[in-house]
C-alpha cells in the first residue's frame, strides 16, 4: 500500500464585484502609507503597515473582514469534513496588515507561525499597472516535504504560484512556507495579509519550526554556549556513575576508548531526554504529547 500523506489544503476565493471595495481599501491603506514609516518583517523594498488593520474604522475594512470570515469557514468545513460543522465558524483574526510593494518590492520565504495561528492568507487589492499578471508579484507556496521527484529544468516545478488578481483571497495553513516574487510594474502593488486562530482548533507545531530570534540568527555560538554549558555539566555529573557501572559489566571485545565513548554518549542522551521531559516536549513513554501548540 502506498499513501500520499499530509496534504496542505489551500483555498483560493475569487470574490465578485469588488471594484468599489478595493478602491476604498486602497485609499485607507495609502493614507497610512503616507503618514507612517511602517514595519520591516519579510518585506524587502516594500512598506508593511502595523498589525492592526482589522481594527481600522473604515467600513470597507469591516466588509473585508466579513469576506474573510466566510472564506475561512468554507476552508474549515473542508478540513473538518463534517466532523463538527459548528467549528467552521468563530474564526478570530490575530493580525492583519497591509503591504505596499513598489517596483522591485518582494517578500522573502517565511511562514506565519505565531502563538495560536492556524490559517494565514492574503487579499489582493491592487496589482498596479503590470501588463503581465505573472510579473505582478505572485505568491509562491513551497513544497518542503523533501520527497523525491523527477529532475526537471524548471526549479519551480515543486512550487505553486498564485497569480494576484484584485478581489482574490488566498488562504493556507500558517505553517506553509511561501514568498512573494518581485513586483515588475511601474506603480504600486497593494495587498492585505492576515493570521487567523480558532478557540476550539489546534495544530501540531515542533520546536524547530518557529523562526530563530535576532540573537540566535546573529550570535548562534553564544546562544548555544548559554544553553549547552549547563547541559554538558549535568551530563558530566552522570558520566562517572555510568562509567563505574560500565566497567562492572564484562565486555571482552570492548576497548577502553569504546567503553568511555559509549558511557559519554549514554550520559548525554539521558540528559537530553531529561530536558525534553522537563520541557513537556515528550511524555514519560517517549511519545509526543497529544497536543503541543506553539507558545
Amino acid at each position: 500500500m502506498i499513501r500520499d500523506l499530509f496534504p496542505s489544503p489551500v483555498g483560493l476565493f475569487e470574490w465578485p464585484n469588488t471594484d468599489q471595495l478595493n478602491a476604498e481599501l486602497r485609499t485607507a491603506i495609502m493614507a497610512r502609507f503616507n503618514s507612517s514609516p511602517g514595519l520591516v518583517s519579510s518585506n524587502r523594498n516594500g512598506w508593511h503597515s502595523k498589525w492592526d488593520l482589522h481594527r481600522w474604522p473604515e467600513p470597507c475594512v469591516a466588509q473585508l473582514m466579513a469576506m474573510l470570515q466566510a472564506s475561512s469557514s468554507q476552508l474549515a468545513a473542508h478540513l473538518l469534513r463534517g466532523t463538527n460543522s459548528g467549528l467552521s465558524q468563530d474564526w478570530q483574526i490575530r493580525k492583519c496588515w497591509a503591504n505596499v510593494n513598489p517596483p522591485g518590492g518582494y517578500n522573502q520565504a517565511h511562514h506565519h507561525i505565531q502563538a495560536g495561528s492556524l490559517l494565514s492568507g492574503v487579499y489582493y487589492v491592487d496589482i498596479g499597472d503590470c501588463p503581465d499578471p505573472n510579473l505582478a508579484g505572485r505568491t509562491v507556496l513551497q513544497d518542503r516535504s523533501g520527497a523525491a521527484w523527477l529532475k526537471h529544468p524548471d526549479p519551480l516545478s515543486r512550487e505553486y504560484a498564485v497569480t494576484p488578481k484584485p478581489g482574490t483571497l488566498l488562504l493556507f495553513p500558517a505553517a506553509l512556507l511561501h514568498y512573494v516574487e518581485p513586483y515588475r510594474g511601474k506603480s504600486r502593488r497593494i495587498s492585505i495579509a492576515f493570521d487567523l486562530m480558532h478557540p476550539e482548533l489546534d495544530a501540531l507545531y515542533y520546536p524547530d519550526m518557529p523562526d530563530p530570534t535576532w540573537w540566535w540568527r546573529n550570535f548562534r555560538g553564544l546562544m548555544l554556549l548559554r544553553s549547552k554549558i549547563p547541559e554538558k555539566m549535568r551530563a558530566l555529573a552522570r558520566f562517572m556513575p555510568y562509567l563505574v557501572e560500565e566497567f562492572r559489566r564484562p565486555r571482552a571485545n570492548a576497548s577502553l576508548m569504546q567503553r568511555i565513548k559509549v558511557t559519554r554518549d549514554r550520559a548525554e542522551a539521558d540528559e537530553a531526554e531529561a530536558r525534553e521531559l522537563a520541557s513537556g516536549r515528550i511524555t514519560a513513554d517517549g511519545r509526543l504529547p497529544e497536543k503541543r501548540p506553539f507558545a
